[in-house]
């Protein structure tokens, strides 16, 4: 007797082939996919302790998040009506105001939301920019996000320069801060791959992470060409330290990158953070000849959907024709980006869209494919994930067809890319194990942890003293255009 059998659904398996079984089965055991067969084939051959019926249901693999950040979620919309503010100011909050719990508290709300959307997998880059001068930051979330029951990747590592680095910790709530060495930062990263890496039967996982891939040039934007000097005695340290980690744990490596530092991070070619075992966020503004280097190294590459994107566009079309694996990430939560993925694939076409005045690029099977098994490739996870094929682990999601936005129930795919939204996900399977049922939450209290979550960000934006980063400007109502009302922000 097998443990579950999903029937009579539209099943897109994302297999080698893209079948889409207009009345398929799905069926399960022991944490795996065991057959993907039409519905009359499977329901004879298999008993099932649970059967489940998903007429008028896409059954199709859980979303996979390749970027995102811990911490995020706790901020949504703080401080968007200052953008150019939102980066300084989030960095302060986790480096100085945050509790350890605070971590505990806002994985739980980024997991649920992440559940709620489809995502059985994401990336978390703990802050804006990486922190791990204590393990306990990461042990929380990652305990958070085992209780809800998706998977994890924990992304851990140095932010940048200088160094040492001031960081804060509360204790009996008083702020203690201690300047903090580069060595420590390492140190607390192995900790936290040492502790996490295949914990929670594998749910969770650890990626070595510095902030970026070279630390001497602008490190949220592209630097010119005529800017590249070369690479500094800590950016060649930094390599062959995150390499030396990478190995040590065989684990991979997760970064940030910006047009000008994949050219110089080549120049170190023995230990450049490029290759088969590494996927780059972003990589905005990056030229022909570094997209070249992408394409030969076998890097991976993932990119979000923002305004960024209308500055320094990533080629992610170029990218694709050129044989590199580029997943969609939707770097949620904060500002003002969520973890839809379904938002995310439509924003990602149409930023491309625009850009190169071309509807034809990105179709809907594609975007699908970056969400799912392109996804997969890019975490190094496509062995057990990304698609729904015997062996696989049974990671699994329903989307609810039967509402008028999505009906009739015709060119499934179309219809998921462009027309759905997270509240859409009926059902999610993860290594086998419902996790969400009906849109019900199943492994812990939903209201709760809501509540939990309110409290902590209440504190922490009184004790980072945020408040008036939270407020309407006078240019709210009415205004075709929104200025600054002389708010500095001072660390």
């Amino acid at each position: 007797m097998i443990d579950l059998l999903l029937v009579h659904g539209v099943v897109i398996t994302m297999d080698e082939q893209r079948r889409i079984l207009k009345d398929g089965a799905v069926a399960i055991h022991n944490g795996r996919i065991i057959e993907v067969q039409d519905t009359e084939v499977l329901f004879g051959k298999y008993e099932a302790k649970r059967v489940i019926d998903c007429k008028h249901h896409c059954v199709l693999p859980g979303f996979i998040d390749a970027h995102g950040h811990g911490g995020h979620s706790m901020f949504k919309t703080v401080a968007m009506e200052d953008p150019s503010l939102w980066m300084p100011i989030m960095t302060e909050t986790y480096k100085h105001y945050v509790t350890d719990d605070f971590w505990y508290y806002e994985g739980k709300l980024s997991a649920l939301e992440r559940l709620r959307a489809g995502v059985t997998t994401g990336v978390c880059v703990l802050g804006s920019m990486p922190r791990s001068d204590e393990p306990i930051f990461a042990l929380n979330h990652a305990k958070a996000y085992a209780e809800v029951g998706i998977r994890e990747i924990v992304a851990t590592g140095p932010c940048n320069p200088p160094w040492p680095h001031p960081f804060s910790r509360w204790i009996d709530g008083k702020r203690v801060t201690n300047e903090v060495t580069y060595e420590k930062v390492l140190q607390g990263a192995e900790a936290v791959i040492e502790a996490l890496n295949h914990s929670h039967d594998d749910r969770i996982r650890t990626f070595i992470t510095p902030f970026v891939i070279v630390t001497s040039v602008d490190p949220s934007y592209p630097t010119p060409a005529d800017m590249l000097y070369g690479l500094t005695d800590h950016d060649r340290y930094q390599s062959k330290r995150i390499r030396e980690i990478a190995r040590k744990y065989n684990t991979r490596i997760h970064s940030d990158a910006f047009g000008g530092m994949i050219h110089l991070a080549f120049q170190d070619k023995e230990n450049a953070l490029l290759g088969p075992d590494v996927h780059l966020q972003h990589c905005r503004g990056i030229s022909f000849d570094e997209a070249r280097i992408l394409a030969e190294t076998g890097t991976n590459v993932s990119t979000s959907a923002s305004f960024g994107q209308v500055n320094a566009r990533t080629p992610v079309t170029e990218l694709i024709e050129m044989g590199v694996t580029v997943a969609i990430s939707t770097d949620g939560t904060s500002p003002c980006t969520s973890f839809d993925m379904f938002q995310a694939m439509r924003k990602t076409q149409m930023y491309h869209q625009a850009a190169l005045k071309d509807e034809s690029y990105l179709p809907s099977g594609k975007l699908l494919e970056m969400v799912t098994i392109d996804a997969a490739r890019c975490v190094g996870w496509a062995d057990e994930l990304g698609s729904l094929e015997p062996g696989k682990k049974a990671d699994i999601i329903t989307v609810d067809m039967n509402s008028p936005h999505l009906a009739p129930e015709l060119m499934y795919v179309h219809r998921l890319v462009h027309q759905a939204v997270a509240s859409d996900v009926d059902n999610v399977i993860v290594n086998g194990q419902l996790v969400l049922e009906n849109r019900q939450v199943l492994h812990v209290d939903e209201k709760q942890s809501l509540a939990e979550a309110l409290s902590e960000a209440e504190q922490t934006i009184k004790r980072a003293g945020l408040e008036k980063y939270t407020q309407q400007s006078k240019y709210f109502w009415g205004h075709a255009r929104g200025y600054s009302e002389g708010k500095r922000y001072e660390n």
